[in-house]
């Protein structure tokens, strides 16, 4: 069987709009937030997204709506997880210590808690109406849109 390769000058980057937002709450009380708020129906996808980075296989939690009206898929996405590592110390081969490390989807935007990705093909949804109702979301410190041209690891974002 052939391998696939992706060429990043291929995939679309302009088709999907992306709300960086801050909060420390977890997310599903994110999404609680966002669907009462924004009148979305927000579910816990059953795959998580789940990146390869350092030669460990790491899980962030992602939700998903989809909305007929529009017909844009949203989802909401952790960019930060803390991962735990076994690893044995130096001084003694035997015991191993546990070892938290934290890790983002985007690593350039290490102050974001979580992306709101909104696929839009058609270029109907506007991210400015999104962004001043999180905005005013009690528990939201605060949201803003971030450039999707200007992103390192756009792939990272790719959620089919």
């Amino acid at each position: 069987m052939k391998k696939k390769k992706f060429n990043l000058s291929a995939i679309e980057l302009s088709d999907f709009h992306l709300i960086a937002i801050h909060t420390q709450h977890e997310p599903y009380k994110v999404a609680y937030l966002l669907n009462k708020r924004l009148e979305m129906r927000f579910e816990r996808r059953r795959r998580d997204l789940e990146l390869m980075i350092d030669t460990q296989l790491v899980s962030f939690p992602v939700f998903e709506y989809y909305n007929q009206d529009w017909d844009t898929t949203s989802y909401l996405i952790g960019n930060r997880v803390s991962v735990e590592e076994q690893k044995t110390t130096s001084e003694n081969l035997f015991e191993k210590e546990p070892i938290t490390s934290t890790e983002y989807v985007l690593k350039t935007n290490k102050q974001v808690d979580y992306l709101l990705k909104i696929e839009d093909e058609l270029s109907v949804f506007k991210p400015e109406d999104v962004i001043q109702k999180l905005i005013t979301t009690p528990h939201i410190s605060t949201a803003y849109s971030l450039e999707t041209q200007t992103l390192k690891h756009p792939e990272h974002l790719i959620l089919d």
